[in-house]
């Protein structure tokens, strides 16, 4: 069976919230929460903390060790090269990719990302109806699409090269429940501000084991005041980039000689009568127009 393996990129420098992976929160540090919440993804195989080799990240390491997670070193900006080699070290045939600035990512849709690889090989498996900058999300990418990645890019946003050439991998968008889907939230820490909303999570709800993330909404909802407290930051102009790749629609219609072919996501044709039956599905109030 496929060996889908968890890996926690990090590093103590931060430019704007330096350290941010160490710092306390609720009696742990961040990393620690995000390993906890890791290891709670049904079907994973293993966690690793995948850092570089900046004796900055000895400290990090040392955490790393003190709580049981299993670590690599790689190297300092090629975060792509990071993670090949400890596929490769590790005989892992794919990854859930979660940042160590994301603490309250959701766990259930990781999960579903490893059955689905283990049922059937895909290239990248992602959430089609949320996108991932505001910190709830992970994604599965596969070691070979990995390395075809590291032949055009090195840098932390790992999927990038994947997402603009959807293409030429085996891609597969999957939905999540829409109580989960509040984009009016941030949970990525970036900012001191982001820490200290994080902060007021896990003050209110933490009792020892990973917090729901519908719970963390509900606390939200009824907290508005702690809500608005990292409303004002601005998102990171790559990751805006990189979520406005996947907004690409289910089907488009292309002219080819004197007819036209329906085309999905990934640019393969689809089968007429495929496509009037999945249209039919999305908007049934069609149903009866289509299929007669």
């Amino acid at each position: 069976m496929a060996k889908v393996i968890g890996t926690i990129t990090a590093r103590m420098s931060s430019t704007r919230l330096p350290g941010k992976v160490l710092r306390e929160v609720e009696g742990k540090t961040m990393f620690e929460h995000v390993v906890e919440r890791t290891r709670r993804i049904e079907g994973l195989d293993d966690v690793y903390l995948a850092t570089s080799k900046d004796p900055a990240n000895a400290e990090l390491i040392k955490e790393a060790e003190r709580i049981g997670c299993k670590w690599y070193a790689g190297a300092e900006q090629d975060i792509v090269d990071r993670v090949n080699s400890l596929c490769e070290e590790e005989g892992a045939d794919a990854i859930i990719r979660i940042s160590c600035d994301t603490p309250l990512f959701d766990i259930e849709s990781a999960g579903r990302f490893v059955s689905e690889f283990k049922k059937e090989y895909h290239d990248y498996i992602y959430v089609s109806n949320m996108i991932a900058m505001y910190g709830t999300l992970s994604e599965l990418i596969s070691y070979k699409a990995l390395l075809e990645v590291h032949k055009h890019y090195h840098g932390p946003a790992m999927s990038i090269y994947i997402r603009e050439n959807m293409e030429n991998f085996k891609i597969l968008g999957i939905e999540i429940e829409h109580d989960l889907c509040r984009p009016e939230y941030r949970m990525t820490v970036d900012y001191p501000v982001d820490l200290e909303l994080i902060r007021h999570i896990y003050k209110g709800l933490y009792k020892g084991s990973p917090v729901s993330l519908r719970d963390v909404y509900t606390w939200l909802d009824d907290h508005p005041e702690i809500a608005k407290i990292n409303s004002d930051v601005k998102i990171k102009d790559v990751n805006l980039y990189a979520e406005s790749l996947v907004q690409k629609p289910l089907y488009s219609i292309a002219k080819s000689g004197d007819g036209f072919v329906v085309l999905d996501e990934q640019r393969k044709p689809v089968n007429p009568v495929e496509f009037v039956n999945r249209i039919a599905e999305i908007f049934p109030e069609l149903k009866g127009i289509l299929i007669k």
